[in-house]
């Protein structure tokens, strides 16, 4: 009889195991790890692909598969991503519970702008859907300076170029910004703004917050002291092409564009050119002498064939001894990021020449695009040499813990690829005894880098080349010291 009671219990328990394990929900059906073999494969320009789909991101799917993808960003997240910091997983959850309630249609591109609003809300700019899909385009492209918002690149449209968007369809340009930025949140205002202004060029995202309807949009624009109103007309991409990755591993679609590309691509030849350029893109570093100053210009933490660390490193070697610097300045305010260890060489060599050279004045400059490996580039600086001046505005840069985001996943309904974090960085700031070093450049609450001297382009000043952060960086400070001031009285 006891036999036959333990057998029962066996069974049921069985039984039970095999209700849960065939009931459950298993995220990988919508949402799967992306193996790092895989990483090459869906980067590589020449990969080796299969057959090729047309799609229209305006095409429906079922309530069903909205819901997979929802429940499996959820899930994966929880189980996978390592930092929750700025909402906790019992929010995240809550939220992504609360985009399943909303039964109404859901289009393709619906779904990928609400999965990006979701895992938006968690506050990390590394972690996010690295796919920008739209079915409407602006033909503008627009940047902050600090006297507002100018149009930088238009179509042939003469009345829209270099003018100050005040407004778009009757909502003010910052309540805008502020709509849209829900989709682009980042550790701090400054991430936020920068990457929700390409947000915006996206009519989608507009119309999701209905800020437009119809088939143009309404921009009130002020050029040479005179307000108007212009409108514009989106560019319809059309469907969008996807080919299917070659390999062993589950089925992975990469997108190569859409069927209007050509249309969009003439806006990357309709630019207002600057009468000098403070930088060249291109370049990701490079080194200029002006009368006794050095500049380092640092614009990424990456390497490729043509410009390697190796060969910068003698290169800024060389220049050091033979120049003999008495001011150092770092330009790192277009550097997004990349590979820390990029930036280490290029350190130590301005190490070593101060300890030869104390009297050697070193300047930092920082901006809205500092970010990532770029941020962390000025924090090893800020703590390794003395009396350092960090010039610029405000940055994208965290100074609180991140990540590191080597890892991906892939949201099958929406092809879409998402980067995540399964390893913590911490930002200890009492592991080192740094002498002179203090902490007014970081503001704790707004989690972000910031400078001693604020110094910002204006529209006219980047029209005509003027870098007012350079211009103060390399000002002629004279000889501060009283004995040399005493000396030369003296002499």
């Amino acid at each position: 009889r006891k036999m036959l009671i333990k057998n029962n219990i066996i069974f049921i328990v069985s039984l039970l195991f095999f209700v849960i394990l065939t009931t459950s929900f298993n995220y990988e059906t919508s949402v799967q790890k992306i193996p790092s073999y895989m990483l090459d494969k869906m980067y590589s320009i020449d990969g080796e692909y299969g057959e090729t789909e047309d799609i229209n991101l305006k095409d429906e799917i079922s309530q069903e598969e909205y819901k997979n993808t929802i429940e499996g960003i959820e899930k994966f997240v929880l189980d996978n991503h390592i930092l929750f910091d700025s909402i906790s997983r019992q929010d995240f959850s809550k939220e992504c519970k609360k985009a399943i309630q909303n039964e109404k249609a859901h289009t393709i591109i619906d779904t990928q702008m609400e999965c990006k609003r979701l895992i938006s809300s968690l506050r990390q700019g590394h972690f996010g859907i690295r796919n920008d899909y739209y079915t409407e385009i602006l033909p503008i492209r627009f940047m902050k300076f600090k006297d507002g918002y100018y149009i930088y690149y238009s179509d042939d449209n003469k009345e829209v170029a270099a003018a100050k968007i005040l407004d778009i369809n009757g909502v003010p340009i910052k309540k805008v910004i502020e709509k849209v930025s829900k989709y682009f949140y980042g550790e701090n205002k400054v991430f936020t703004e920068t990457n929700s202004m390409r947000g915006i060029m996206h009519y989608d995202f507009l119309k999701k917050e209905n800020i437009v309807n119809g088939e143009k949009v309404q921009f009130k624009l002020e050029k040479n002291g005179r307000i108007y109103y212009k409108e514009i007309t989106p560019i319809k991409t059309g469907k969008w092409k996807f080919k299917k990755i070659k390999s062993d591993f589950n089925e992975i679609y990469k997108d190569t564009g859409f069927e209007n590309i050509h249309e969009v691509k003439k806006l990357s030849n309709i630019t207002i050119n600057p009468l000098d350029k403070i930088y060249i893109r291109k370049k990701l570093f490079y080194l200029q002498n002006k009368n006794d100053s050095l500049i380092i210009h640092f614009n990424s933490c990456t390497e490729n064939d043509k410009y390697t660390i190796d060969k910068f490193e003698k290169e800024l070697n060389d220049n050091l001894k033979t120049n003999k610097p008495l001011k150092i300045v770092i330009d790192i305010r277009f550097n997004t990021g990349g590979h820390s260890y990029v930036y280490s060489p290029i350190l130590k060599e301005i190490m070593l020449y101060k300890l030869q050279n104390p009297k050697t004045k070193t300047k930092l400059l920082i901006g809205n695009l500092t970010y990532s490996a770029g941020g962390e580039a000025c924090i090893n600086t800020m703590r390794n040499i003395d009396n350092i001046e960090i010039i610029g505005t405000d940055s994208s840069s965290t100074i609180n813990n991140t990540f590191g985001i080597n890892n991906v996943f892939y949201i099958s309904s929406i092809k879409s690829i998402c980067s995540y974090g399964d390893t913590l960085i911490r930002s200890e700031y009492t592991i080192e005894d740094i002498y002179n070093h203090n902490y007014k450049n970081y503001d704790f609450d707004e989690n972000m880098l910031t400078p001693d001297f604020h110094a910002e382009q204006s529209f006219a000043d980047y029209m005509i080349g003027n870098d007012p952060a350079m211009n103060y960086a390399l000002r002629d400070e004279g000889d501060s010291s009283l004995i040399n001031k005493l000396q030369s009285i003296i002499n």
